[in-house]
């Protein structure tokens, strides 16, 4: 009987890990932070998922938010890109492929999430994650670690 309970233990624990691994949960509000810092992606995943919830009370127009991932060293010259005209829908962004993942931009009560292969980034390299909404990114980002 207990060696039928550990192995249960065992197969449902290594589901749930696995799930786990691949996946990072993040949130913001209407104060302009994420609850993180760091996001940590793990390379041998043939997907990532970045999961996403605004857990604010803004509308899209006035506070929207979304998680951009990029390599750092392309954050200056991507913000610079960003701009009202292109809409909430693009998340204030032109199709750019400097962009990794990109979350639709969300207003307050609502959850999105991205995926996306995590194969071509290096761990030797450097990755930011940052919300596009026009002047948060200013405030809201974070680092993104390749394990």
């Amino acid at each position: 009987m207990r060696v039928l309970l550990i192995s249960l233990i065992s197969i449902f624990s290594s589901t749930i890990f696995a799930d786990n691994h691949c996946s990072a949960d993040i949130s913001a509000a209407d104060n302009m932070m994420f609850d993180k810092k760091e996001i940590t992606v793990d390379s041998t995943c043939s997907s990532f998922t970045v999961n996403f919830n605004h857990k604010g009370k803004m509308p899209i127009q006035a506070g929207g938010h979304n998680v951009v991932i990029i390599e750092s060293k392309n954050f200056n010259s991507i913000v610079s890109k960003i701009d009202m005209k292109l809409g909430a829908d693009a998340g204030f962004l032109p199709d750019m492929p400097e962009v990794i993942a990109k979350t639709a931009i969300i207003g307050g009560g609502s959850v999105t999430k991205v995926s996306f292969d995590p194969s071509s980034m290096s761990k030797d390299s450097k990755y930011s994650f940052f919300c596009s909404f026009p002047g948060h990114y200013a405030i809201m980002k974070g680092n993104v670690k390749v394990m």
